[in-house]
């Protein structure tokens, strides 16, 4: 049973209590569902290409997916499954239900960044590694670093010449350290929301 493979990590619960009472009602609705409609695509695909849902973790950072996949094009396939779900729930719900569109859709935008562990860092990674076996993981290592390299430059411009206050320069500087020490190499089995 799924229900009993799903793990909430107890600082989820405190961040979500925080934005409880900081984010109105009506968009924090919003981005629970967009982000469980998000989950809810990878897992019926997984499921839909043979592949298996081991567990589900659910922390601050988001849901993690620890799954059992049997190739590149079924992780692939997986990968975009939430992404693409979360850009077809923000076309179909957004006269309905604007808020959790446009959270759907940024939460489509987000993931589709080439930065591994998000969907579009492992889609990447999957193209890669189906284009050029062996090297792909390496290659989308790369791709990732100067993404996240020319992202801090210009979070860093903006600061400096755009006064956009210290905010950028954090994210600027998470992003440089993330760029830095990350030495992960792609794997089988965590696909989700980071």
């Amino acid at each position: 049973m799924l229900r009993s493979r799903i793990r909430v990590d107890p600082w989820a619960y405190v961040f979500f209590a925080c934005l409880l009472l900081t984010v109105p009602l009506d968009w924090l609705l919003g981005m629970v569902l967009a982000a469980a409609f998000h989950e809810v695509c990878h897992i019926l695909l997984i499921r839909g290409t043979g592949g298996q849902v081991k567990s589900i973790r659910v922390g601050v950072r988001g849901a993690q997916i620890d799954t059992k996949l049997t190739g590149q094009w079924q992780e692939l396939v997986c990968a975009l499954a939430g992404p693409i779900g979360s850009f077809l729930l923000a076309a179909v719900i957004f006269r309905l239900f604007p808020q959790c569109a446009i959270c759907a859709g940024i939460q489509g935008i987000f993931n589709l960044l080439p930065v591994y562990p998000l969907d579009g860092g492992r889609a990447l990674r999957c193209i890669l590694e189906i284009c050029r076996p062996g090297k792909g993981s390496q290659m989308g290592e790369w791709i990732e670093m100067v993404f996240l390299l020319g992202m801090t430059a210009l979070l860093m411009a903006g600061c400096l010449f755009r006064s956009l206050g210290p905010i950028p320069f954090f994210i600027a500087l998470r992003l440089l350290r993330k760029a830095l020490l990350r030495k992960k190499s792609c794997k089988y089995g965590l696909l989700g929301v980071q």
